[in-house]
């Protein structure tokens, strides 16, 4: 038997015969074009372009009902082809370096993905498989070559197969989970790609980002694909299949019982209250928040108004984008303003495409830099909050300058819609992300100005302990329970207790179950997660917690000083 590792997607185990994608992506030319040509092969793009598109409504179409809102992706993927970024940025490698369309859009598609590649948000930085799959769609129609697996595929029984290919776009997954796959593994993709939420969307297990390693999977394999934790088993032995067997039994016993925790309130076993929450990105997500019943949004990303596009949205299309999902919702929402890097990262396509470092121009350093632009999502957002329960969240805070820049500039925005009698909601709550080990230390210098705190876990602990996660040669220094990030998580509940306001965390450890006991031991109430299908699972965790036994443990955590007898306490905890 083979164990080999990737990002688990899913909370479900597949066992089945492997089907193996020979998808190796031929060799993109690379040439010169004559003067006289550069118009033809300009056309020639666009016609790819144009089919590309055509291929995704086709897929659409065939999407079934119950998986409606998996083709939200497929509209992503749609919109970023029609977008002007894309063929203009393209057309003008053409015309001004006369390369060929093929590598044209090679070229343009990867100074778009070395954008997302430094920003700082994880969701963010995923979009660059989007990127790279829709330039990959393009430069195969140039090339004439079709997606020969999937033909071949059209010919095959896949039912309860397991996938496994270099890479697979949203609409492919969607085409294969149609046909009866039962999971997939990929080379390629990252744990909050679009192709693993329309995964998860689906209940499809999958483990993604194994860099290679599904070259030591032959066609006929027999595979075990673990959602829950990204490992694949090859060709194991009776017994262990026996034993995921009667583990994929238990994982389905449990999703029956956690659905019928979703009119439960959410109270610990020793009455205290919790507050779960979701993050979106658009309209689409929040069919998954109410299917689950969460309490609201506790992060709203704003960016995809921004992006894949030559200009700034204006503040009308804002207001009507903010307002109805506002209004569909119908819950609290937590809208937070532009967290992008890089002043030339919008700019006209022509333009060289420059971004900052996580650690430069962005979030609200860009914004206070961009007052123009700053100010009309700001009025954006005050007028859509008329419509409904909703605050305004300003990421990458470090200190109390920015805070007081923020609410200064948000003070004089109301003034100026009062001035021009425009409907808006003047007790708006404003909150500060902490995200900066710099806030994270010194909160206790501003929190009294703000209305509410939110935690960027993911963020907090890689600048605290100073690594990148995506970063093989260093990830394995991403620990969630060092020692400096349960003193930091420590600190900032208790500024935010003395200073009366609610505090939240977001990112991967409000939407692990591992971690829920840590974070209420720690005095965290307010959980939200970008994977709604976790909010059970949290819940049903949170229920079974006696709070004040839990404080008790964690405080002993935070004696301590070894990694691993941290982990064995967190495990006791779980226990």
């Amino acid at each position: 038997m083979l164990a080999i590792h990737g990002n688990g997607i899913g909370k479900s185990i597949a066992i089945g015969e492997a089907y193996v994608v020979h998808s190796s992506d031929p060799e993109v030319p690379r040439y010169v074009i004559e003067e006289n040509l550069v118009p033809k092969e300009g056309k020639r793009l666009l016609k790819a372009i144009r089919k590309s598109v055509s291929q995704l409504k086709k897929v659409k179409r065939q999407i079934p009902k119950a998986a409606a809102e998996s083709g939200a992706f497929v509209d992503a993927h749609i919109k970023m082809l029609e977008d002007p970024l894309l063929k203009d940025g393209a057309v003008h490698i053409i015309e001004t370096q006369h390369l060929n369309a093929e590598a044209s859009i090679q070229v343009h598609a990867q100074s778009l993905v070395d954008v997302f590649d430094n920003m700082s948000d994880d969701y963010l930085r995923n979009k660059r498989y989007d990127v790279l799959q829709i330039a990959r769609r393009v430069i195969d129609n140039l090339l004439g070559v079709t997606h020969h697996y999937l033909d071949q595929a059209n010919k095959e029984d896949l039912n309860a197969k397991i996938i496994v290919a270099r890479d697979l776009t949203p609409a492919e997954t969607i085409y294969l989970k149609n046909r009866g796959v039962a999971a997939f593994v990929t080379d390629l993709g990252g744990p909050i790609s679009h192709t693993a939420i329309v995964a998860r969307s689906m209940h499809i297990p999958a483990s993604v980002g194994l860099h290679g390693r599904t070259r030591l999977v032959r066609e006929g394999d027999r595979l075990i694909v673990d959602g829950r934790n990204g490992s694949v088993l090859v060709n194991p032995d009776e017994r262990t299949v026996k034993a995921y067997r009667k583990l994929q039994r238990a994982i389905r016993a449990s999703e029956r019982s956690l659905g019928k925790l979703v009119q439960e309130k959410s109270r610990s076993s020793d009455g205290v209250s919790i507050s779960l929450l979701s993050n979106i990105e658009q309209p689409s997500d929040i069919k998954a928040i109410k299917k689950v019943n969460a309490e609201g949004v506790g992060l709203y990303r704003t960016e995809f108004l921004f992006m894949n596009r030559p200009d700034f949205p204006g503040e009308e299309e804002q207001f009507q984008a903010y307002r109805r999902v506002i209004k569909s919702l119908g819950r609290p929402i937590t809208i937070r303003t532009l967290d992008i890097g890089g002043d030339k990262m919008l700019q006209d396509p022509r333009d060289e495409l420059v971004s900052s470092s996580p650690l430069g121009l962005r979030a609200v350093r860009f914004c206070l830099r961009s007052p123009d632009i700053f100010i009309v999502q700001l009025r954006a957002i005050l007028r859509a909050a008329a419509y409904g329960p909703a605050s305004i969240l300003i990421p990458m805070l470090s200190n109390m300058s920015e805070v007081q820049q923020v609410l200064k500039i948000i003070d004089d925005t109301k003034e100026n819609l009062r001035r021009e009698q425009k409907r808006f909601d003047d007790a708006i709550p404003v909150g500060g992300m902490i995200e900066v080990p710099a806030a994270a230390v010194s909160v206790d210098l501003f929190a009294d100005k703000l209305d509410f705190l939110s935690i960027g876990s993911n963020d907090l602990i890689q600048y605290t302990l100073a690594i990148d996660r995506i970063d093989d040669a260093v990830n394995y220094l991403y620990d969630p329970i060092h020692p400096a990030i349960l003193r930091l998580l420590r600190n900032i509940v208790k500024v935010s207790d003395k200073a009366g306001i609610p505090v939240s965390i977001c990112g991967e450890l409000a939407g692990n179950s591992r971690f829920t006991r840590l974070l209420l031991g720690l005095g965290l109430r307010i959980f939200s997660m970008d994977d709604a299908g976790s909010l059970l699972e949290i819940k049903n965790v949170a229920m079974q917690t006696d709070v004040a036994k839990a404080r008790r443990r964690v405080n002993k955590m935070l004696r301590t000083s070894d990694p691993a007898a941290l982990r064995q306490q967190l495990e006791r905890l779980n226990s």
